[in-house]
């Protein structure tokens, strides 16, 4: 090709100029022979000795592989509820809080039973409330759960104050059969949302809901009600006790699922349940659904990988039954790096969650990548040198580029697994100790492989060849010419565009409905609790967490504030639905309680005219209050016995995000306010909104920390200025349009796409770092008949066609070999599978538009003499000859100039 220059010179004989022929910077002269030592070089002798001892290496690679027997007694783990919220939130403040008020280890544990019509009927009807109050019982009182070492535990061994937080479903049953007996009865006001029994308030807000009212009725105003909902509360105190609570909710809710298949009129109504422990194991359940989908891409691997390894061969002369052998270690190595990789990480003691089983589809695709580039540039050298020399030569010129893309990647990884979002933190870890393990094994297992099996030629080289560079080399003058560089920015700016329109729009949003599996049966419960039940009672708890003296009317007053200010904001439902132990015992000390009967002591308790503490055992002791010592610490050693008190108000509508966040902000505000009572709030939503309030500043951050990153890294390989500054640029340029357009499809900003959209910034470097680094390099240097040659490019097109050979096809390969992996998790339209398709699906498109178009044409517009200087040179004052290539610096082209050879003429290096 116009513009290469052939120049040789002996490989023992050539002559360099003098170390001291030149001027030298101190600092050069300091670092000494440190400062001849590249990358290339380093892998030249690396190559070499893989190819002397490669059954050694292979040995080696058997041994390394030993960690997969990690992966024995592995289970799935999911941790929806938390594992998303970052792990320095308000939020986990918050519940560590409410653990220490209820003096457990766990988090606070509930679970909620649903109940509906199965004909779609009112839940009110009196044959529908005694099968719900029958099941209710069952359920509380008799189901059982194995918990493992022939122990079987029930529910009231949890519940403790909590036991008889629902009977109030049986006491308005009670009412509601006998008003319906004489409507006329007195002392019977069955209204909703607060019935009145002899005296009694009964609140049915809270298991009551889609209540629609008719005042006409005699017996009760509920015309109809869509839902009975019956919260399950609990106290555990240690990590043991919340297991085995755990596993009674999946008792419950196979009981349920059991119990709602079943048709008759004995089974009048369906039971869902919901809780933390059922969500995870639904997504587990949905996770191993994966395992097909894997199984198919590995055969499309299998299938491409050959093809594209027989084609390959062919073209380079070397096809044989072995290349089958070939293409199976191509797939073996990112096979082998994914079982050791899940090894490890149960021998560490993390969780394998549900985001671990996308790692095979992502890892078996870009962790091939390294494979191809090698056997390319393998197939590209002279079989008439010396294995080791030959692995050396290849090693030397592909080396430094999948170190590059491989540590950036990793890099990458690491940057995510530093995350304070648990669940994509092990997900990360899990990804850069696969594609670590992958570059290992590309050199240690696929670089001997090559050696044994793929030494030599069986027939000659495909004649086209020849073709082929014609047509790079017509490719290149188009990519090389002004017109089309003017054209690609225009058509760039307009994709800028996009692309930056659609990240600032990004929504932040995250929750439980969007990660559910499609077909788990717990999107219907979930969906009645937030369309239904949270758009009517929509509680929070507060804790007050120094003690309270009802007996001083400062302190008093100061508590009334606290309760004032969370009852005057505008969606409190009222007053009358707060739940509030000392505003009831206010309420008993004045009314029953002033000649009430002792339940412990079986004695009348003296009456009191101002508020004391006298009357608050007999308080928790009446069956009505009782259920407020699970809202209250007490010491009655101590003058003041209230230590700690528990608050539940209620609101209402708040039925989207923004409003759940900005309810949530408003509730911490006033928790502030209030310095002196030591107020925290605890919402079952907050870990959720801190998710949201946090992930713009978390994807802003990640993004320029992992950017970067991937400058430094593309600093030390690749070390010319202005290749560094334009990869850096491509890959901020596919970053920007991987994100936007995820925004146009219907994608919002959460951990999982934050994660997946750090990962195509990984990933965009192996389309671009491969480019830049093969464009700088000035020679192409092999060896024939013991005499060292170079083919020097003097030409933007002769560079980019050296450049395209080398990465074109392996890129076509990865490219490929990453969609076919990951494209069969499509299938299940679940979303966190989804999110990754949808990025990786991008980052392909994107990544080889700038791989292949953009950054060619753009490099081709300097002059070749700005990529000799590396950011050494500008330090230290120095020149070399190239930034990539394995020329040491004090190297100067010594021989006699023949005419020119094209690079089809000749054997590649």
């Amino acid at each position: 090709m116009e513009g290469d220059e052939l120049v040789h010179r002996p490989t023992v004989l050539s002559t360099t100029a003098s170390a001291t022929s030149r001027p030298r910077h101190k600092t050069f002269e300091l670092l000494g022979p440190v400062n001849n030592i590249s990358l290339a070089d380093m892998y030249k002798v690396c190559g070499k000795i893989i190819g002397r001892f490669p059954i050694a290496f292979i040995i080696a690679t058997v041994i390394m592989c030993s960690g997969g027997l990690g992966t024995i007694g592995l289970e799935l783990k999911d941790n929806v509820r938390d594992g998303y919220t970052p792990k320095n939130s308000l939020s986990r403040l918050e519940n560590r809080l409410y653990r220490e008020f209820l003096s457990s280890e766990g988090d606070p544990v509930m679970t909620t039973v649903l109940m509906t019509a199965k004909d779609g009927g009112s839940m009110h009807r009196i044959k529908y409330l005694e099968e719900a109050q029958r099941q209710w019982l069952y359920i509380s009182k008799n189901l059982s759960a194995d918990v493992g070492n022939g122990e079987f535990m029930k529910f009231g061994d949890f519940c403790g104050h909590y036991c008889q937080a629902n009977d109030i479903i049986g006491y308005f049953l009670d009412a509601y059969k006998t008003k319906s007996a004489d409507p006329k009865m007195d002392g019977y006001q069955l209204n909703y949302p607060i019935t009145t029994v002899m005296g009694y308030q009964l609140h049915l807000e809270r298991n009551f809901f889609g209540v629609t009212v008719n005042q006409s009725d005699p017996v009760t105003n509920i015309q109809s009600m869509k839902v009975l909902t019956l919260p399950v509360l609990s106290e555990v105190r240690t990590f043991e006790d919340t297991d085995k609570l755990n596993k009674w909710e999946l008792a419950v809710y196979n009981y349920a699922t059991g119990y709602s298949a079943l048709e008759g009129d004995d089974h009048l109504v369906e039971i869902n349940v919901i809780g933390a422990e059922v969500v995870d194991t639904e997504m587990n359940k949905d996770a191993q659904k994966m395992v097909p989908y894997f199984i198919v891409g590995i055969v499309s691997m299998i299938i491409f990988i050959f093809c594209t390894v027989s084609i390959s061969a062919s073209y380079y002369g070397y096809f044989s039954w072995r290349i089958g052998l070939i293409a199976l270690a191509c797939l073996l190595v990112p096979i082998l790096a994914i079982l050791t990789a899940f090894g490890i990480n149960n021998m560490l003691g993390n969780r394998t969650n549900s985001p671990m089983m996308i790692m095979p589809f992502l890892i078996n695709g870009i962790g091939v990548n390294d494979a191809f580039l090698t056997l390319q540039n393998w197939l590209q050298h002279s079989p008439d040198l010396p294995s080791g020399k030959r692995l050396g030569y290849m090693l030397a010129e592909a080396g430094p580029s999948i170190t590059t893309t491989t540590l950036t990647n990793v890099i990458v990884f690491l940057i995510g697994w530093m995350n304070p979002t648990e669940e994509m933190s092990i997900f990360c870890l899990g990804c850069a100790i696969s594609l670590l393990l992958a570059y290992v094994y590309t050199l240690t297992f696929f670089c001997p492989v090559l050696v044994l099996l793929l030494s030599e030629r069986v027939n000659e080289p495909s004649k086209l060849e020849g073709t082929f560079n014609k047509v790079l080399g017509f490719y290149a003058k188009i990519i090389c010419s002004r017109w089309t560089f003017a054209l690609l920015i225009i058509g760039s700016l307009v994709y800028w565009g996009f692309g930056i329109y659609g990240t600032l729009g990004i929504r932040a949003v995250l929750n439980t409905a969007k990660i559910l599996p499609l077909e788990t049966p717990i999107r219907k419960p979930n969906r009645i609790i937030e369309e239904t039940v949270w758009k009517e009672f929509y509680p929070v708890t507060v804790i007050v967490n120094s003690p309270v003296d009802i007996s001083n009317a400062n302190a008093l007053r100061a508590f009334d504030n606290l309760v004032h200010d969370f009852e005057s904001m505008e969606k409190c439902r009222g007053s009358e639905y707060t739940i509030s132990p000392i505003r009831d015992y206010q309420t008993y000390f004045y009314g029953v309680g002033a000649e009430d009967f002792d339940y412990e002591e079986e004695t009348v308790k003296n009456t009191s005219h101002s508020l004391d503490f006298s009357k608050l055992t007999g308080f928790l002791a009446n069956p009505i209050y009782k259920h407020h010592k699970g809202g209250l610490k007490l010491n009655f050693s101590n003058p003041v016995p209230i230590r700690k008190v528990q608050l539940i108000f209620a609101y209402e509508n708040v039925t989207s995000w923004d409003e759940r966040i900005q309810i949530m902000q408003d509730w911490r505000t006033i928790a502030s306010s209030h310095v002196a009572l030591n107020v925290s709030v605890w919402n079952v939503n907050a870990m959720f909104v801190d998710q949201m309030l946090s992930l713009k500043g978390l994807a802003i951050s990640n993004a320029l920390v992992t950017l970067g990153c991937m400058a430094a890294v593309c600093v030390v390989f690749i070390r010319n200025p202005l290749s560094v500054g334009l990869a850096t640029a491509s890959i901020l340029s596919i970053s920007i349009g991987v994100t936007g357009y995820l925004c146009f499809w219907d994608l919002d900003l959460d951990p999982v796409t934050l994660c997946a959209v750090i990962v195509s910034i990984g990933m965009s470097v192996d389309f671009v770092a491969h480019v830049a680094c093969h464009y700088q390099v000035r020679y192409k240097e092999f060896e024939e008949k013991g005499v060292l040659k170079r083919i020097e490019m003097k030409t933007p097109e002769s560079r980019v066609v050296n450049s395209l050979s080398n990465v074109l096809w392996p890129m076509v390969q990865s490219a490929s070999s990453t969609l076919l992996c990951v494209l069969p998790l499509g299938i299940l339209q679940n979303y966190l599978p989804m999110v990754f398709v949808k990025t990786i699906l991008l980052v392909v498109i994107w990544g080889m538009f700038h791989g292949l178009v953009l950054l060619p044409c753009i490099l081709a517009q300097f002059p070749l003499s700005v990529f000799n200087k590396t950011f050494a040179d500008l330090l230290f004052g120095r020149t070399s000859s190239s930034s990539c290539s394995s020329e040491s610096d004090s190297e100067t082209d010594t021989g006699d100039a023949q005419e020119m050879v094209p690079l089809a003429g000749t054997e590649k290096a």
